[in-house]
């Protein structure tokens, strides 16, 4: 197939582009420069030409410049999906966010939202991939977290308390490929989590023993005030992943079934105490 792969230099941009010329098909990864979801233009349509399958594995977390994740995640796509519709492009596949809603709270959500949202109104056959946390030590979110396992004292909101499912990196590339390129994926949405669910205190504790540190470590907990406040405080550095919306979405859990990602794989994704991967 030819492919079309935005975010292709990502965290999982790069190993999905990898994996889908591996398997022999023909990827056209346009950089940031090249095709930014920022700034519309009609030039893109050439970006489109003799296209089967669009991958959309671009996005930020933060709200920097104000105004960009509506664009990265609704209006850039939704422009880019409607010139794909006209060149007869077959297949969009979204990577998303799980929580994705055009009400949430949160702007990351609700723009991913709206993103899905026109998608799957636009008449192309959309398949949206809902990941929550994804583990993968090159990540910028497991590069935080492995690094705050191996501290002696955690000092987490509401004692790290909130639920999670994180997922495998390389079952969010091996599902997304199968999006891409196998007729019998299904269309719609799919949430991609982990085999099993438990709390951010129980994760890093997992975290911490595959880091070799297996004594466990001390936790004071955060009150929900104090957490806000420190989260407002670190929201104003431009590189901090701590923000009042990644707390709200951290309280709010990332949760799902596993059972239409493990159709989609054949097989069971990975549960995080199966990580074997660290630095």
């Amino acid at each position: 197939m030819k492919i079309l792969l935005l975010g292709g230099s990502g965290f999982i941009g790069r190993p999905l582009r990898q994996r889908l010329e591996r398997d022999g098909h023909q990827v056209s990864a346009p950089s940031h420069r090249q095709l930014d979801l920022r700034q519309p233009r009609a030039d893109w349509r050439h970006w489109l030409e003799g296209i089967d399958v669009v991958v959309n594995a671009a996005g930020q977390l933060l709200d920097q410049p104000a105004g960009a994740l509506e664009a990265i995640h609704h209006l850039g796509p939704l422009q880019l999906a409607s010139m794909a519709y006209q060149a007869d492009v077959r297949r969009w596949v979204q990577l998303s966010a799980l929580g994705a809603d055009p009400q949430a709270a949160t702007l990351f959500l609700a723009s991913k939202g709206r993103g899905d949202a026109a998608l799957l109104a636009s008449g192309l056959e959309a398949r949206i991939a809902r990941p929550s946390l994804i583990y993968g030590p090159q990540g910028a979110s497991s590069r935080l977290l492995l690094q705050l396992a191996r501290l002696p004292l955690w000092l987490l909101p509401d004692g790290g308390g909130q639920w999670l499912q994180p997922v495998a990196r390389d079952d969010v590339i091996d599902g997304l490929a199968r999006l891409a390129v196998a007729d019998d994926a299904p269309d719609g949405v799919i949430d991609f989590v982990g085999a099993e669910a438990l709390t951010l205190a129980d994760y890093l504790r997992q975290l911490r023993q595959l880091q070799g540190k297996p004594s466990p470590a001390y936790i004071l907990n955060l009150p929900p005030q104090a957490s806000r406040t420190l989260a407002a405080l670190a929201e104003r550095w431009p590189t901090s992943l701590l923000s009042r919306d990644t707390l709200d979405m951290l309280n709010r859990g990332s949760c799902g079934d596993p059972t239409a990602l493990g159709g989609l794989l054949q097989r069971a994704p990975l549960a995080s105490r199966q990580f074997r991967e660290a630095p």
